[in-house]
């Protein structure tokens, strides 16, 4: 997928007034320890200073995953690890250390990273808050990457309403691991009437369809059913970026809370023509039935009904895709951006856990290190752990 994350992270650095060595995950959407690369701008400026740095590390592509870095996974994480991550494992004498993610660069010295997130009402950032090695802030990082890769819908007359042929449009591109919930959907709408469940034109499904609008679906269809990356918590992405920048009305099925989230930055939604009291309840499975519920309810009533309902939806529609466009939107981003990180003090460096985490070999002795080897240093180290609880 053609994502410029050097210029995502490049617009960080610069909000953030170039106070922190910014790292991240590329490519995006990967999420190994190997992956996670520091910005080139800031890494010559830096380098002599490098371990006494304030850090941010984005992990703001995907959901958190506390568990995933976590002392019980390491060995999973073998390969996905640098050989001198891997040897840093076993650093003689240095028990349930628990770094998670600071394992990317455990001599950094500070007393904590923030955290750069993109979720809401999440259990995975208190599991991070909690270890002390962490402070977490959000921000929306899908929407400069979307703001790019939809700038044409801007001036694209193909997605003007004419001839409609469904109700709602449903794209539901994976339905394993935190999608699994999508199942449950799909199921319950099979035998709906009104919907188009994927594209018109049956194309492909490949890495590259978030980045893309078909403006016959959207032409052609009256609402949108956004299905979220996760269901248990906020957490926005390029999914219903896509129907805001095409002027397309929405429901959409995420944590509780999120068309508040969305409304935050300016949009509108579409209450009183759609009934939004889903976003209130917390029940997910309640959530699932009143938007299934209100998308009978729709279909049930009258054309001349329909009519007005999509009438006002298109109005406010049009009204989102304007303000997508306009710059008051990407500035609201960037100033919650500044104001979520700039409320978390400077780190410093009195971590002394990590302090203690000194070079015991040579560059050259940890690049010698053979896979077989940096096995064994792990299950060393997880041998060592589980003799000291």
């Amino acid at each position: 997928m053609s994502i410029p994350t050097n210029n995502l992270y490049n617009f960080v650095t610069q909000a953030l007034e170039n106070k922190f060595l910014i790292k991240y995950f590329y490519p995006w959407g990967e999420k190994g320890f190997k992956n996670i690369i520091d910005n080139e701008d800031d890494f010559e400026i830096y380098e002599k200073l490098y371990n006494k740095l304030s850090v941010v590390l984005c992990h703001d592509q995907e959901p958190l995953d506390f568990d995933f870095y976590s002392d019980d996974y390491l060995l999973e994480q073998l390969p996905h690890m640098t050989v001198d991550q891997a040897h840093d494992l076993s650093a003689r004498g240095y028990k349930n250390l628990n770094l998670n993610l600071r394992w990317h660069q455990p001599y950094n010295r500070t007393n904590y990273w923030v955290l750069l997130h993109s979720e809401l009402n999440s259990p995975e950032v208190i599991k991070y808050e909690s270890t002390g090695l962490f402070k977490c802030a959000y921000w929306w990082a899908h929407a400069p990457i979307a703001i790019d890769w939809y700038r044409f819908a801007r001036y694209d007359t193909r997605l003007q309403r004419q001839d409609i042929k469904a109700n709602f449009l449903v794209y539901a591109q994976g339905t394993t691991g935190t999608r699994a919930y999508r199942n449950l959907f799909l199921e319950q709408i099979k035998y709906f009437k009104n919907i188009q469940l994927g594209s018109f034109r049956k194309y492909e499904i490949t890495g590259d369809s978030s980045a893309i609008y078909d403006p016959y679906d959207f032409a052609h269809t009256n609402c949108s059913i956004v299905l979220e990356t996760v269901y248990d918590r906020i957490h926005l992405t390029e999914k219903i970026l896509r129907p805001l920048a095409c002027g397309h009305p929405f429901l959409l099925l995420n944590g509780a809370g999120a068309l508040e989230k969305v409304r935050e930055y300016g949009f509108q939604t579409f209450q009183p023509y759609i009934d939004e009291s889903y976003d209130k309840e917390k029940d997910p499975v309640k959530r699932m039935d009143m938007v299934l519920r209100e998308m009978r309810r729709i279909n049930s009533t009258s054309e001349k009904y329909q009519k007005w309902i999509w009438k006002g939806c298109a109005k406010i529609a049009e009204y989102n895709k304007q303000l997508f466009f306009n710059d008051k939107f990407i500035w609201r981003v960037k100033t919650e951006l500044r104001r979520n990180v700039n409320t978390i003090p400077l780190s410093k460096l009195t971590h002394q856990i990590v302090r203690k985490l000194q070079t015991v070999k040579s560059r050259k002795e940890k690049l010698d290190m053979n896979q077989e080897e940096r096995i064994k240093t792990i299950q060393l180290y997880l041998r060592l752990k589980r003799a000291s609880i």
